[in-house]
């Protein structure tokens, strides 16, 4: 049976895959585990500590998810084949989210009015920021700002917001291509395209 190991930068990833992957790999045999850092450092370390040993387990396939925050894409993602080069035993993919996670909640708008009720994504399908969620420069400033259940807070609960955003993601329908990027990599990965 392959197993599918997800390097992910944060904890709010990891509840993430843990609420799509079931769906994507539906009647594969596949099992996953998710390991989440505590930032960027933490993930670099790990992909040159733990990687190295998690890809000479049989049957191993691994995705490795990091925010793009400020970076040059093309720059971090050749960053991150760097720590790993040579040292990795099994298939492997990088995906850059761009800008971060939260852009992939942004790019389902009635995701995010499912899970927060008083949100009306009518007002916001329509504006610029929507036409290309990934190149919105802070995402979890523009949950923050958008959705009327965190009015007055001043830092998004990550957590919390993926894990109420999650369940309801359409996999077909996000507008962005990072999120859709992503989802093919692990399709690609697993040969279920």
């Amino acid at each position: 049976m392959t197993v599918l190991h997800i390097f992910t930068e944060e904890p709010s990833a990891k509840i993430l895959f843990d609420t799509i992957l079931p769906s994507v790999l539906s009647n594969q045999n596949v099992t996953y585990r998710i390991y989440p850092h505590q930032g960027k450092q933490d993930l670099e370390r790990a992909l040159k500590t733990t990687l190295p040993h998690i890809s000479k387990i049989p049957y191993s396939k691994i995705l490795i998810t990091r925010d793009q925050d400020s970076s040059d894409c093309i720059e971090l993602k050749q960053k991150l084949e760097s720590l790993i080069k040579n040292t990795c035993q099994c298939e492997y993919r990088i995906r850059i989210v761009c800008k971060e996670l939260e852009a992939w909640f942004l790019g389902d708008l009635k995701a995010i009015q499912l899970a927060f009720s008083r949100f009306k994504p009518e007002q916001y399908q329509s504006k610029a920021d929507f036409k290309n969620v990934d190149a919105i420069i802070n995402p979890n400033h523009y949950l923050l700002k958008i959705i009327p259940e965190y009015k007055g807070k001043s830092n998004l609960p990550k957590l919390e917001t993926a894990e109420r955003i999650s369940p309801f993601l359409d996999l077909e329908q996000n507008q962005s291509s990072s999120f859709n990027h992503t989802l093919n990599a692990i399709k690609e990965l697993l040969s279920i395209l």
